[in-house]
């Protein structure tokens, strides 16, 4: 082994007996984490701070809008129209009002008319 290797085996030596004495206990480390880290004073506190907040919220007086204000909306609901409503007007269509007749006598037939029979002809 070189002089190299063994200085850096020293160094590794005593960075892990420096790290080892600043690590706590496991003990300690478990002991710590099973206690818990908010004091039960200060969490009672909080919790009674959101019963009592949606107490306040619950029976906090609505106050409705007036007549002339829910009036005024609903006429301004009521007169609304989407932009795309041109698009169904079918004003170049006409739809009839009423079922065409389809009986003979409302179809303009051309009379017939039988050609003349020449004598050379035979039918």
């Amino acid at each position: 082994m070189s002089e190299d290797d063994r200085d850096l085996r020293d160094r590794f030596v005593r960075l892990r007996r420096h790290d080892a004495g600043r690590t706590p206990a496991f003990r300690a480390v478990l002991e710590r984490s099973s206690r818990p880290r908010v004091p039960l004073a200060l969490a009672a506190a909080g919790l009674a701070a959101v019963v009592l907040a949606a107490l306040l919220l619950a029976r906090w007086p609505r106050t409705a809008p007036a007549h002339d204000v829910a009036l005024a909306q609903a006429r301004a609901l009521s007169s609304w129209t989407a932009p795309t409503d041109g698009l169904l007007e079918l004003s170049v269509l006409e739809i009839p009002d009423s079922l065409p007749n389809l009986s003979l006598t409302s179809l303009a037939i051309p009379e017939l008319t039988t050609p003349a029979t020449t004598s050379g002809d035979s039918r």
